[in-house]
């Protein structure tokens, strides 16, 4: 019954994402649909599009799930994302998981290049920046999004796996925020700062631009 359940929910969470997603590419389009276009416009319109698409993505994530899930994609021995280089992020494309994989569709296989960087409070004050994705210094004509993501101490980790068809995914683990925090050899990239149930917030920032 349990997989069953699993399974339908990855069903709707495919769906969902699907949906949104070309609601967003459709809109995008028919922003971009105007000529004749001056240059200056058609850069203009091609950012509106790009912002939509953007936006399509993160909401797609967001409600599915995903972008949570990516957020969560660490080694807890450590606080690093699982399949970074050695430079501490992605540089090929977005991370092994289903946000990743809505960026690469949407963006790296279109020639769009995209960053993404995650935006917390350390020590309860000081603003950090964690570069999730970094695929070079966005263009002069560069357009970002961003969407909060709200992380609780019974959040759990996620590592590298697949879904029922095959596709990359995050998925859960036993380790959830609130035991790595207690584990004197564990650690999250975002700190505790609440002494409630609410552990942090995540602010996912998706810059893009043409190559």
């Amino acid at each position: 019954m349990v997989t069953v359940a699993r399974a339908q929910a990855h069903a709707l969470e495919a769906l969902v994402a699907a949906m949104v997603l070309l609601a967003s590419v459709t809109f995008a389009l028919q922003v971009t649909a105007v000529t004749p276009l001056t240059a200056s416009t058609s850069s203009q319109h091609i950012e509106n599009q790009q912002a939509a698409v953007g936006d399509g993505v993160l909401t797609a994530a967001a409600e599915t799930g995903a972008l949570k899930r990516t957020v969560l994609f660490t080694h807890p021995e450590n606080g690093s994302f699982y399949g970074i280089d050695a430079r501490g992020y992605y540089v090929d494309g977005g991370p092994p998981t289903a946000f990743g994989a809505m960026l690469d569709e949407s963006f790296s296989d279109r020639g769009i290049a995209f960053n993404v960087y995650l935006h917390y409070l350390r020590d309860r004050e000081a603003r950090r920046t964690t570069r999730l994705v970094y695929m070079g210094e966005p263009s002069d004509h560069a357009v970002s999004r961003t969407r909060l993501v709200t992380l609780t101490d019974d959040d759990a980790l996620t590592e590298p796996g697949t879904s029922p068809g095959g596709d990359p995914r995050a998925v859960e683990t036993p380790k959830t925020l609130e035991s790595v925090d207690a584990a004197a050899d564990e650690e999250y990239f975002v700190q505790d700062g609440n002494a409630g149930p609410l552990y942090g917030v995540v602010d996912v920032e998706v810059v893009v631009w043409r190559m």
